[in-house]
């Protein structure tokens, strides 16, 4: 007789009522099994990102529409440019969808790929299950964003990109995939190494916004069994 427990279900984010699991099914091909949601939101990311890059091409307009509305500023940098939309409000949310060219977007994008349908899946089927992994993969980025806001009230910053949220769905993915256990795995390291750049800033410059990924982050680990609970389709039977 085995002592080993038996693993966590990924439709259990919490780790509980873990019981023995079915046979998996065979693999399915990489866009069957990825979910729409997740497609959409890439491409909605990406979307934006090539109209940037295409609008050099014609004065930079719509470049500077999209920084302007989406890039996130504090300090000095606030005054340096008209207030943005909804009383300043929309970077918290819009953020998520400007870059710092094409490394930086792809690097998102992959991370977004890669954990995006295992937090996604114990949301459950159905339009309702996408609109709780949308408002989750939002809330991490206004944790992020309130986050980088608070440690650079008198910074002069100018903060972007996907990774607060994506920060977030790191800690989600630890969650779905192993429970309590599982999310300390993968969000320790990661909240590690951006403490040591929080560090590092004290010395020279470091061009990456730790905290707006330590605030995802945070979320993430904090609050996703608290969304799936609440926003969970309910199951059919």
């Amino acid at each position: 007789m085995s002592a080993t427990p038996p693993p966590l279900s990924q439709d259990d984010p919490e780790g509980e009522g873990a019981g023995p699991q079915p046979p998996k099914p065979p693999r399915e091909p990489l866009f069957n099994a990825m979910p729409g949601v997740v497609i959409l939101l890439s491409a909605l990311i990406l979307a934006v990102q090539l109209a940037e890059s295409l609008s050099f091409g014609s004065g930079g307009s719509v470049h500077a529409l999209i920084y302007w509305a989406g890039a996130l500023r504090t300090g000095a940098a606030v005054d340096a440019i008209p207030p943005a939309p909804v009383f300043g409000l929309t970077p918290y949310v819009l953020h998520v969808f400007v870059h710092a060219g094409w490394g930086h977007l792809l690097l998102n994008l992959g991370v977004l790929v890669a954990v995006g349908p295992a937090v996604r899946r114990p949301f459950g089927p159905g339009l309702r299950g996408d609109l709780g992994f949308v408002l989750f993969f939002f809330a991490c980025a206004i944790g992020g964003a309130l986050l980088h806001q608070l440690t650079h009230l008198n910074t002069p910053t100018t903060m972007a990109g996907a990774s607060t949220a994506i920060s977030g769905l790191i800690a989600a993915a630890g969650w779905a995939r192993g429970g309590r256990a599982g999310m300390y795995q993968l969000a320790l390291p990661w909240l590690g190494l951006n403490l040591a750049l929080a560090f590092a800033t004290l010395v020279f410059p470091v061009p990456i916004a730790w905290a707006g990924h330590v605030g995802g982050l945070l979320v993430g680990m904090f609050a996703y069994p608290a969304f799936v609970r609440a926003l969970r389709s309910p199951v059919r039977r």
